[in-house]
């Protein structure tokens, strides 16, 4: 029988209680617009992705497992997660000694999407062993992995993600030889990979080689932030957020009766909105959306890891066969600049010594390891001229400090060209280390 399986977190009723705090966290500052934005072609891009005829080829087949591994470190799991106890991950195995790349998912995103099969397939045809792994702002990773429970901070993002490759390649069979590891990621998968080498570079467990940051943020509370003031701008207040909420999930729930196999995730979301919806704020509204839906999980699994009684009542924590529905609708209105004021702040304030809001901000742009991006011939780049995650500002530096090791290409929004032929010889050259373009 399928099983319909939108991750959307559930929560008790919406509390106005706040942390004690001398004062209020400071939110992010409002983000300039993104290079994208305004660009219908980029907008579509982002909505459908790379055309079939564009792909690069693929093997016909690539062989799967899925691991589900217990972490020592694992806080414990309440009643409400009882699904996530143990991180799930995939892995493809070469049968032969060859190198492991290990992927990281975008933001909100599991280990298995539909991104992370086409890298997948390329990888493996590439000749690599494949590991892929969700972004440690899924719910799956916050409860089985997180150290803290509350995502979004880079280097403890970073630490959490170290410490489980760890683990996972421990427990891999016997018969599968490794002869070096090299990591990517896209969109802020891409800004943890980078993070993980460096981290990497200090403590030398994994001995990574190479990392490829594929449609990265600089930072993402910007990034997020530019996409909440899209949202607002193109759909306005909380009815018509629920407008388009509900015209989207009716299109879900045709296309998943149209299916008997269907993935659940960015892509089949954005699907669905290009077979609806027609006009530039819609589509602008749509990939906010996304971005929101992503988010929900986070904002809820930090609230009541924090303890900050945002949307749960940390006196009262919900159980299984709570109804979650209400939550949700909450949830969905809630902009990013919410979860950074009211959870992540409060929660880093109180546990990391003398720390600030704008110290917080600053501690999570790509900045925090700005040196090893401008030295190691290591670390890559690809990125688009017209993503929308980033702002001009945010390309330059990103171009400044890769230097000829970034690629630029003209057009593809966020992550509209992933698996595009050029997209994909440029980074199997980059991870070869022997690309030698520059920006295009």
């Amino acid at each position: 029988m399928k099983r319909f399986s939108l991750v959307i977190a559930a929560a008790a009723l919406l509390l106005t209680a706040t942390v004690g705090l001398a004062a209020p966290p400071k939110a992010p500052p409002a983000p300039g617009p993104a290079t994208g934005l305004a660009d219908s072609a980029a907008l579509r891009a982002t909505v459908y992705g790379t055309p079939p005829q564009d792909l690069a080829p693929l093997p016909d087949r690539v062989p799967l497992f899925e691991m589900d591994i217990a972490m020592p470190w694992a806080r414990p799991v309440p009643d409400v997660f009882w699904f996530d106890r143990k991180l799930r991950v995939w892995f493809s195995a070469q049968p032969k000694p060859a190198p492991l790349a290990i992927i990281i998912s975008g933001t909100g995103s599991d280990g298995n999407t539909t991104k992370l099969s086409l890298l997948r397939a390329t990888l493996y045809g590439a000749g690599y062993h494949v590991l892929t792994m969700p972004s440690p702002t899924f719910p799956g990773f916050i409860v089985s992995t997180s150290s803290t429970g509350v995502a979004g901070d880079l280097m403890q993002d970073g630490h959490d993600l170290y410490g489980a490759m760890q683990q996972i390649i421990a427990h891999l069979p016997t018969e599968i030889e490794i002869t070096h590891i090299d990591i990517l990621g896209y969109s802020l998968g891409g800004a943890n990979a980078a993070i993980v080498k460096s981290i990497d570079a200090t403590e030398g467990k994994l001995k990574i080689q190479r990392a490829v940051m594929i449609n990265p943020p600089v930072s993402l509370f910007t990034s997020i932030g530019r996409l909440d003031k899209l949202f607002a701008d193109s759909i306005g207040g909380n009815a018509g957020i629920e407008r388009l909420y509900q015209k989207l999930y009716a299109q879900l729930a045709n296309l998943y009766r149209a299916s008997e196999a269907v993935q659940i995730d960015e892509n089949f979301l954005l699907g669905a909105a290009g077979a609806v919806l027609r006009t530039d704020s819609e589509f602008s509204a749509a990939i906010a959306l996304t971005f929101r839906i992503a988010l929900v999980n986070m904002f809820f699994a930090g609230d009541l890891y924090a303890g900050t009684g945002v949307v749960v009542d940390p006196k009262h924590l919900p159980r299984v066969g709570d109804s979650l529905e209400e939550t949700q609708r909450i949830l969905r209105t809630k902009p990013f600049s919410e979860y950074f004021t009211k959870v992540f702040a409060p929660y880093y304030l109180k546990h990391r010594a003398n720390s600030t809001s704008e110290s917080l901000i600053a501690d999570n742009r790509l900045d925090i390891i700005g040196d090893a991006l401008r030295n190691n011939p290591d670390y890559y780049a690809q990125t688009n001229s017209d993503d929308l995650i980033l702002d001009k500002s945010e390309q330059e530096w990103l171009k400044k400090t890769m230097g000829s090791r970034i690629a630029v290409y003209d057009h593809g929004g966020h992550l509209g060209n992933l698996g595009d032929r050029q997209q994909i010889a440029d980074m199997l050259l980059m991870l070869s280390g022997h690309w030698a373009g520059g920006a295009k």
